[in-house]
């Protein structure tokens, strides 16, 4: 990928990453005053284990797809199979990183812990969608 694409591709998961903080940072609050402390822990637990997630499935394709530029050229099966190692690089952090949460984290609340987790996993989503339609209009209009 050249440097232009790089660039597009972090600025678009860095909003989404913002608006994952930002609805992290929501339920966290929420989950603090309906149960407390270790409830707000907890949902700000579950948000950054899905970012730090998305964030090393992002590392995953950028190895993958520099290493793939300099082997043999990028084509769809290189594409497709290097965003399949990366997503399987992100599943498996947030099982790692759960895992390491419900072991060490005696105060924990799970359901405040799946709703950061929710939540966060959702922002996502919906950042990226946001993103993509702004992408969507610009194309349209000739920007």
């Amino acid at each position: 990928m050249d440097k232009v694409t790089n660039i597009k591709i972090s600025q678009t998961l860095s909003k989404a990453a913002r608006w994952q903080i930002i609805i992290t940072v929501l339920i966290s609050g929420i989950s603090l005053l309906v149960s407390g402390m270790n409830a707000a822990i907890s949902a700000i637990a579950g948000g950054a284990i899905v970012i730090v997630g998305g964030y090393a499935g992002m590392i995953g394709v950028f190895a993958g797809m520099s290493m793939a530029r300099r082997l043999n050229g990028l084509t769809p099966g290189v594409i497709l199979i290097s965003m399949l190692k990366a997503e399987a690089i992100k599943v498996l952090v947030i099982a790692l990183l759960l895992l390491v949460t419900f072991k060490y984290y005696r105060g924990l609340v799970p359901l405040s812990l799946i709703g950061g987790l929710a939540g966060s996993a959702l922002a996502s989503g919906a950042g990226l969608r946001a993103v993509n339609n702004k992408y969507n209009e610009n194309n349209e209009q000739g920007l």
